[in-house]
């Protein structure tokens, strides 16, 4: 056992030894405070992962808005009077346009945009309203605006009055040209 009472005087410790020592201590209390490296990498890996996942699923959200489609073979065409899809299956701004005789292959954006250019032309169709009809005023042309073809979520294609930008603003694919 030690004596206490037996113990050397205390000796004067240089300056410079006494900063070095108290920096020493500083930087091994600083270190053990910080995180460890496994916690950083596990933070990395999960935030990593996480953006992989936002990054890919927005990417496949914008590839499914802004690729064109193509219609199936289908004997319809859905003309809108306003760039809504309000209003379900058969209760919607504007009128189903059917053919006489089945589709053979795909049906293209300018064939639908056609077909719905006569009707507006021939003033069946007035923007914003739901009521398909000849206007009480006679006249051979009737303004037609600007259409977009889209393709409907059950495969029909649906032609809207807008732009380019409409069909992504409604969540539908633009139909193939």
């Amino acid at each position: 056992m030690i004596d206490l009472a037996k113990l050397p005087p205390e000796r004067k410790i240089p300056a410079a030894h006494a900063q070095m020592r108290r920096e020493t201590l500083e930087v091994h209390v600083v270190e053990s405070l910080a995180p460890r490296g496994r916690r950083v990498t596990y933070r990395l890996v999960v935030v990593a992962a996480g953006a992989s996942v936002l990054l890919f699923g927005g990417a496949a959200a914008a590839y499914v808005a802004f690729k064109p489609a193509a219609v199936p073979v289908v004997d319809q065409t859905r003309c809108y009077s306003k760039a809504s899809l309000k209003g379900g299956d058969d209760d919607f701004y504007g009128t189903t346009v059917g053919q006489a005789v089945p589709a053979v292959g795909q049906r293209k954006a300018e064939a639908a945009v056609d077909i719905c250019a006569a009707l507006w032309r021939q003033g069946l169709l007035t923007l914003n309203s739901k009521e398909v009809g000849m206007p009480a005023d006679k006249r051979d042309d009737y303004p037609v605006p600007a259409l977009v073809a889209c393709t409907l979520d059950n495969g029909i294609a649906a032609v809207l009055p807008g732009d380019e930008q409409t069909c992504a603003r409604l969540g539908l694919p633009r139909l193939q040209e």
